[in-house]
């Protein structure tokens, strides 16, 4: 089906693709155009990462695999040629916002952010700058898929005929699920620790200025930043909108060879020095040190979370009140603690997909009650304190219209949603260049891409 494409277009093949490359041996071809779609090429690099994903999964994937990892690249190179013809666009705070989300999504796999950093043997601002292009394509792709989509509608109605017509051995089964939510505490350092960092960094800062420190020697002992540190704290050349916007405000104000003042952002305290500026890009090397956070500082957290339990199981307030008011976690604070699962967006959880620490918090619950306060690891290493609460648990079943009628709907609207694809893309390419290498020609493809490309030839 060619509209899964996007949404297989995951963080793997996003982030994969250049450790791949660069274990090719030197001198070996390791890219070629394979086919090409209006004006939009698809080389054999964009399907090498497809390929080791689905590798993940079946280990020794066919031809026809591969061909229709092929058709999906052709399709979403059609989206992007129409999108482009048609002045879609998007917008930086979209891209910066869903290439913070896939750094955060990708640290928490590979054990965090300094360790992507040492994956990549770049900071994380220059990792967001080699992949920003690839990200504002993805959701123009994105978007033009919902214009094509725009206009479909379903109402339960159609959701019972979809789930009538689907054969009684053909009705999936469905895992264990729940619903959960959370209210999470991360301690922020004493008042006395933040003065005790900042003053350190302003003696530092002003050694640099006035010659009695060098920068370099400074990073290299005291940062906290280590994707930079090992590199004078050189961040790369990156354009504004990658770094939080404190940080681009304040590059922005300097002159090249400028040091700025001691500033702080969500990560900690900086000063940074501009190395070069190119309009709305710059290099600077930057300085990072973070307020310590103490033994009592955590304990401080628990403590709060034990009273808001007893005040909870009390009834003198809910779960959601205490989410909204104490939670740390912005995302989650506003919907009560409800937690959404992200590739759903839905509030359901397979419990096969959780984290081993919220499963056996959740496996020892029943609906309504809360667990104990739990130690939990964050993305960046440090550590916070959290509440779960069990809201819904389904246990595995074949799927019925009463317990998982949102699932059901999200299919009925799948196959609307594909259908409207399909039928847009069979007309679309009959107006598009279409050129694919012979080795490939002979795929079977779903549309008509080489008797399109043969023809105009």
């Amino acid at each position: 089906m060619i509209s899964k494409c996007v949404e297989r277009s995951t963080l793997l093949a996003l982030f994969l693709l250049p450790a791949l490359l660069s274990a090719q041996p030197k001198g070996v071809l390791i890219d070629r155009v394979i086919a090409v779609v209006g004006r939009e090429p698809i080389l054999e690099s964009d399907l090498i990462p497809r390929m080791e994903q689905m590798r993940q999964v079946t280990p020794q994937p066919t031809w026809e695999d591969e061909c229709g990892e092929l058709e999906d690249l052709l399709y979403e190179r059609l989206l992007l040629e129409q999108a482009k013809i048609d002045s879609v666009t998007v917008d930086d705070g979209q891209v910066n916002q869903e290439l913070e989300r896939r750094i955060e999504y990708f640290a928490r796999q590979i054990g965090g952010r300094d360790k992507l950093e040492a994956f990549y043997g770049k900071p994380i601002a220059e990792i967001k700058a080699d992949f920003r292009d690839q990200v504002r394509d993805q959701l123009l792709i994105q978007n033009m898929q919902q214009r094509i989509t725009s206009d479909i509608r379903i109402t339960p109605r159609d959701v019972q005929r979809f789930f009538n017509k689907i054969p009684a051995d053909s009705i999936p089964f469905i895992n264990a699920e729940v619903e959960y939510a959370m209210i999470l505490r991360v301690p922020v350092a004493s008042e006395e620790e933040d003065r005790r960092i900042r003053r350190r960094m302003q003696e530092f800062r002003d050694a640099v200025v006035d010659g009695t420190k060098d920068i370099c020697v400074l990073i290299g002992l005291y940062s906290e930043d280590p994707g930079s540190a090992r590199d004078c704290g050189q961040l790369g050349m990156v354009p504004t909108g990658v770094m939080v916007p404190e940080f681009d405000a304040v590059a922005m104000s300097l002159r090249d060879g400028e040091v700025s003042q001691v500033f702080k952002t969500q990560f900690g305290y900086h000063f940074m020095q501009m190395i070069e500026r190119r309009g709305e890009q710059y290099n600077a090397r930057h300085l990072l040190m973070r307020p310590r956070i103490e033994s009592g500082d955590l304990l401080r957290e628990r403590q709060l979370l034990d009273t808001l339990r007893a005040s909870i199981l009390d009834g003198r307030t809910s779960f959601g009140e205490a989410a909204g008011k104490w939670s740390s976690d912005e995302e989650s604070r506003g919907s009560n603690g409800l937690m959404i699962e992200p590739s759903s967006n839905s509030t359901r959880w397979d419990m096969q997909s959780l984290d081993q620490q919220t499963f056996f918090v959740l496996d020892k619950l029943q609906p309504g009650q809360i667990g104990e306060p739990q130690q939990v690891v964050l993305p960046d290493g440090s550590k916070a304190y959290r509440l779960l609460q069990l809201l819904v648990r389904t246990e595995p079943h074949k799927a019925n219209m009463r317990e998982d009628y949102r699932l059901i709907q999200q299919a009925a609207e799948g196959k609307l949603r594909s259908d409207a694809v399909d039928k847009w893309v069979q007309e679309r390419v009959n107006a598009t260049y279409v050129r694919i290498v012979p080795d490939l020609a002979a795929c079977p493809f779903t549309h008509p891409w080489v008797r399109i490309a043969e023809n105009q030839e």
